[in-house]
């Protein structure tokens, strides 16, 4: 009988030369792949006692072998097609990250090939359930090139980023810690790029004019203002950058806004109302006469639900963390009232802007700054290394923004849910002290 595991005769002048590969040709039960043993390292199976090669594993493979590996569309996210071909898997660790659709992927990709499926034999046929996953040995090796580029692209990014934060850390504290503790490469890019420009005192024409600069495509980063100033950058520093977009303010409530041209009541439609602030038309806020303490709210639908609950208490909206013609304005509206209540997210976000507020107020204002935290929510995501360094810079101060820290950290993740917010205001302003 006839040995399943053997290729055919050998031909014994050339015993001496590399073995080819054998493949199962009797194995048809995968559509679009084949079966096959593949040769030692050495290039010769062991043979049995008549001579015959023999092997204890196989692998389902494309049976274009010839073709390149392509990535299917859609099968994978970034961070799992990253996973699957940097290495080789054992079959436990493709379950335990697909679950169930572990055997349909890894089909897939077979087919496409971008990896083999090793297999134990049982008798002449593989056994049921894989062994180990390989990936394509050129998807490894590009795979294993990029992870070094990155390697080496942070550490020159963090290199540059030191130099220039011992350039720019007398002028720029903010800007020197933000390279100091920017640790993820894209947003460090940015931050380097940043830090460049303002050593070197190049100026933008605007936000769009910075991306285009240094990334050539203008919607690379649309976002890369609100990123620098979550980061600590001084909003002086943006403006010396040319990133500074006129700025937007949300008002809502018993406020009038005046104008060199007059009075207009804002109080006639719901709020708030979204007000683009220029530089060349200076612009005030008279808060009427008898009513409640002023809300400074981070979150818009919060906002837009207590001006329609509350229409007698004015309300200001701000976008984040707000820049000075905006604090100029919240600091003329809360010296018109007896109280200022601010409530941002729970998060390292929402103690900036409460600090940067609080603290443009002066010391003989009554503030009350509301931690979301205090009414029932659902935990929000996990506060990152550098989000808990940062926050604890903060639990240093004896007043309200310290408490306001210390609480964050000790919950130890983000609140920022519209009703979450919602609760606490409205728990605030049913309270004697309003």
């Amino acid at each position: 009988m006839t040995d399943p595991h053997y290729a055919g005769p050998e031909d014994a002048g050339h015993a001496a030369e590399p073995d080819r590969e054998i493949v199962l040709a009797w194995v048809t039960d995968w559509p679009g792949l084949e079966v096959y043993a593949p040769v030692p390292a050495s290039g010769r199976y062991p043979r049995d006692r008549h001579g015959n090669p023999y092997y204890r594993g196989v692998r389902l493979r494309t049976d274009t072998p010839e073709q390149p590996p392509h990535r299917p569309g859609g099968l994978l996210s970034d961070a799992d097609w990253t996973w699957m071909i940097r290495s080789e898997h054992i079959w436990r660790h493709v379950t335990d990250r697909f679950g169930a659709q572990a055997q349909t992927i890894v089909l897939a990709l077979a087919r496409a090939g971008c990896l083999t499926i090793g297999h134990d034999l049982q008798g002449s046929r593989p056994a049921p359930t894989p062994k180990r996953v390989y990936p394509h040995p050129d998807l490894a090796a590009a795979e294993q090139d990029r992870r070094a580029y990155r390697r080496d692209r942070q550490n020159t990014l963090q290199t540059r980023a030191g130099e220039l934060a011992t350039d720019l850390r007398d002028e720029w504290p903010g800007v020197a810690r933000a390279l100091h503790a920017t640790d993820h490469p894209d947003r460090l890019s940015w931050v380097v790029n940043a830090a460049t420009d303002l050593a070197t005192g190049v100026v933008h024409d605007s936000v769009r004019a910075f991306v285009q600069t240094h990334a050539g495509d203008t919607k690379a980063r649309d976002d890369v203002q609100r990123l620098l100033t979550d980061l600590g950058f001084e909003p002086d520093a943006l403006a010396a950058l040319g990133l500074s977009r006129n700025p937007y303010i949300g008002i809502g409530g018993p406020i009038s806004l005046r104008t060199t041209n007059g009075l207009v009541d804002l109080s006639l439609l719901p709020g708030p109302h979204d007000i683009r602030l220029s530089p060349h038309q200076p612009l005030h806020l008279d808060v009427h006469a008898g009513t409640g303490p002023l809300l400074i709210i981070e979150n818009r639908q919060a906002a837009e639900t207590l001006c329609d609950a509350h229409p007698e208490i004015p309300v200001i909206w701000c976008h984040g963390q707000p820049p000075d013609p905006v604090v100029a304005l919240i600091t003329e509206a809360a010296g018109q009232r007896a109280q200022t209540l601010i409530c941002t997210d729970a998060d390292l976000g929402g103690v900036r802007i409460a600090t940067r507020i609080h603290d443009h107020l002066g010391a003989g204002a009554l503030v009350r700054i509301i931690d979301v935290g205090a009414a029932p929510h659902d935990p929000g995501r996990a506060f990152s290394t550098h989000n808990r360094t940062h926050l604890e810079a903060f639990t240093a101060r004896a007043d309200q923004i310290g408490a306001f820290a210390r609480s964050c950290l000790a919950r130890g993740y983000a609140i920022e849910q519209e009703a979450t917010v919602r609760a606490a205001m409205n728990a605030a302003l049913n309270t004697k002290d309003c």
